[in-house]
């Protein structure tokens, strides 16, 4: 009986974690379990706890330990196509998807998913199976312990559906006391290597990922990521993440990408600049990757015209100066415009 409370109060407390966001707790609290402990719904929580935290290839291992109990489990097939999806394997995880409607679990998660994966799978044989570039998992916990040390830690991972290329994740800390405001990161963009001059190679600037700070009342939740006003800078995020390999060229401190015109109704911004992250350390803008090779990290800053034009005659020394460094800290859709006569 006191075996069932505790069982109970487990299943409780992982509830809670996983509507919170904090995947790592679970998976502590279960890794103390000895596998051999495990039932097949402990094993479940595991897996999406992992399948959360990008490591996919561990939860695929968790989940097929227990092929024989999820056979007939919609759930189950879900989450065993998630870990293929997001591993590159969108054929198979479409199988698993389309068994999870069968078998019940209807949602229009697993609708989209499914969607996507057969969509993405008919593309790679079109094209000749061309993968998308994405991070090993050695890679992506060299990232993910290096935002966590120095950016803080997600609670949220926006997941990205369809990767025709790269993949890119967006990492999404909270506000909290160091910093008062949300930290969006991406998390896929430094698995390309950039076209980068000759006469920079040595500088290693070949690999980068992207943040941007937002204000603590900006709304992300799922229905304000339908309306451009809240969703423009993560659109960004996504848009300057993707050009290297697009155009085959490199982004780096100081470079501007300009938009056709405003972002959004409630902004007059119409570009982005590129900056460090100052307000977090030096420490921050460069992470060693496991092959000696740096990944740098570029905060994006939004401009008004005036400030592009200004940038473009003179240089981003001289425009930076015209700012405080609480502008260029965070987004700030009313911020005065330094060029502005």
């Amino acid at each position: 009986m006191a075996e069932e409370r505790d069982y109970e109060k487990l299943v409780s407390k992982i509830r809670k974690w996983h509507e919170a966001g904090e995947h790592e707790k679970i998976v502590r609290a279960l890794e103390e379990i000895p596998e051999t402990g495990r039932d097949y719904g402990l094993a479940g929580f595991y897996a999406r706890a992992l399948n959360n935290l990008g490591r996919y290839e561990e939860a695929l291992g968790v989940l097929l330990g227990f092929a024989q109990d999820g056979k007939e489990d919609g759930i189950w097939h879900f989450r065993v196509g998630y870990s293929l999806y997001y591993l590159g394997r969108e054929a198979e995880a479409s199988v698993y998807f389309q068994k999870a409607v069968d078998y019940g679990d209807d949602g229009e998660d697993t609708r989209q998913f499914l969607e996507a994966s057969r969509g993405e799978a008919e593309a790679k044989a079109q094209q000749g199976s061309r993968r998308p570039e994405i991070y090993t998992e050695e890679e992506m916990d060299c990232i993910q312990a290096h935002v966590g040390r120095y950016f803080g830690n997600n609670k949220n991972v926006f997941h990205e559906l369809v990767s025709p290329d790269i993949h890119v994740d967006i990492l999404a800390i909270e506000p909290g006391k160091k910093h008062d405001y949300y930290v969006l990161v991406t998390m896929g963009m430094g698995a390309h290597r950039m076209n980068v001059p000759e006469d920079l190679k040595e500088y290693r600037l070949g690999r980068a990922e992207l943040l941007v700070c937002l204000p603590p009342d900006w709304r992300l939740d799922e229905e304000a990521m339908k309306d451009e006003n809240w969703y423009w800078p993560l659109r960004w995020l996504k848009i300057m993440a993707r050009l290297p390999g697009e155009q085959d060229t490199w982004l780096g401190w100081g470079h501007t990408v300009p938009n056709d015109g405003p972002f959004a109704e409630n902004t007059r911004f119409t570009a982005m600049m590129l900056v460090g992250p100052g307000a977090f350390g030096e420490k921050s803008l460069k992470c060693e990757m496991p092959d000696g090779s740096f990944v740098n990290f570029y905060q994006m800053v939004p401009l008004y015209e005036e400030e592009v034009q200004f940038k473009l005659k003179t240089n981003a020394e001289l425009l930076l100066k015209l700012f405080d460094n609480k502008s260029m800290e965070c987004v700030d859709i009313h911020r005065q415009n330094a060029c502005k006569r």
